[in-house]
């Protein structure tokens, strides 16, 4: 996947639960980071230590990243994650 991304800045959107966060991705060769409005994103869905997420990259152009979240929380089955 980090083949498909870019390593400048780019605006990009966390889409979970019917909402939507803008924020900016930035990357380098070995690092991927999103801009401080991340922790709105992580503040709103009350993520916790031990919660999980996948990130599914729904959309990437020169204009917007955009992935569809889905959080796994902490109390997930651990017979279901491989």
């Amino acid at each position: 996947m980090s083949k498909e991304l870019p390593f400048a800045g780019a605006p990009a959107v966390l889409s979970y639960g019917g909402k939507k966060w803008n924020l900016i991705y930035g990357g380098a060769k070995t690092k991927y980071k999103f801009s401080t409005r991340w922790k709105t994103f992580a503040d709103d869905n009350n993520l916790k230590e031990g919660d999980g997420l996948v990130f599914e990259l729904s959309e990437c152009n020169s204009d917007k990243i955009e992935f569809k979240i889905q959080i796994l929380r902490e109390d997930f089955p651990a017979k279901l994650v491989p």
